[in-house]
């Protein structure tokens, strides 16, 4: 085939292929169509995406809500259980301790208020005054048996006695002091006799006694001191006032 023939047919070719469907303006308009869909796309996306982030952080405020309510519901529940202590329900707290302390101070006060003047045959039952320093209400509770028997020894022919029958020292001792006491007649005069033995170096105490009573002391060799007290019974003179000085010093020549 030589070149004329092969341009014959090229051109026949050409010749047969069919005009274009579409035009520039149909090309414009698709692609303006392809804009808008895209763009509509993007803002759906948006708006759900804004939808969830509300609808999160509505859910967050109300969990962290009700978590704030829950703990202090709890909390006020602690403070109610600790204030109550351990109180059961329907049960009424003890007392505080200022109360405690306020009811303990009133006992103690009214330990040292004197009872009555002994009656005939018996011994005070409170405390006759303060002691010195150190004193304890206990500090002669118990009949000293010696000592008991020191006073027996000093105490008159005149005198009538049990000496078997020592009863404790009705007044408040130091600390470390023993005593003991007998209901004493004589006579007419009748009434509680008591001796304490009060150990070197400790004060020796202040009592406040009733009214018709005396009281002597006297030194031991030793440093210690020896007190005697003499106190009536109802109706009556304290025994042995005259006596008593001689008594304790010769208590004391025994220790």
């Amino acid at each position: 085939m030589d070149e004329q023939q092969l341009a014959e047919l090229m051109t026949e070719a050409v010749a047969e292929t069919p005009p274009p469907t579409f035009d520039q303006h149909d090309v414009a308009r698709a692609s303006e169509r392809l804009r808008v869909r895209r763009r509509n796309t993007i803002i759906a996306g948006s708006a759900a995406s804004v939808a969830v982030l509300a609808s999160a952080s509505v859910l967050a405020v109300a969990l962290l809500g009700g978590t704030n309510s829950a703990n202090e519901a709890t909390s006020a529940g602690d403070v109610a259980s600790s204030s109550n202590g351990n109180a059961a329900p329907y049960e009424v707290p003890e007392e505080d301790d200022a109360a405690k302390a306020q009811t303990e101070r009133g006992d103690r006060a009214d330990e040292n208020v004197p009872s009555e003047t002994p009656k005939q045959g018996g011994s005070s039952s409170g405390n006759a005054g303060p002691a010195g320093p150190g004193g304890t209400p206990s500090g002669c509770e118990q009949a000293d048996r010696e000592l008991a028997a020191a006073l027996a020894g000093e105490l008159p022919a005149a005198a009538s006695f049990d000496r078997d029958a020592p009863q404790p020292v009705a007044l408040q001792c130091p600390h470390g002091s023993v005593g003991a006491a007998f209901p004493v007649q004589v006579g007419a005069r009748s009434g509680l006799v008591s001796v304490v033995l009060v150990q070197p170096d400790v004060a020796t105490p202040t009592w406040r006694l009733p009214a018709g009573a005396y009281r002597a002391r006297a030194p031991t060799p030793n440093g210690a001191t020896i007190l005697v007290v003499t106190e009536p019974f109802a109706g009556s003179a304290a025994p042995l006032s005259e006596n008593l000085d001689a008594i304790a010093a010769g208590v004391a020549q025994g220790y």
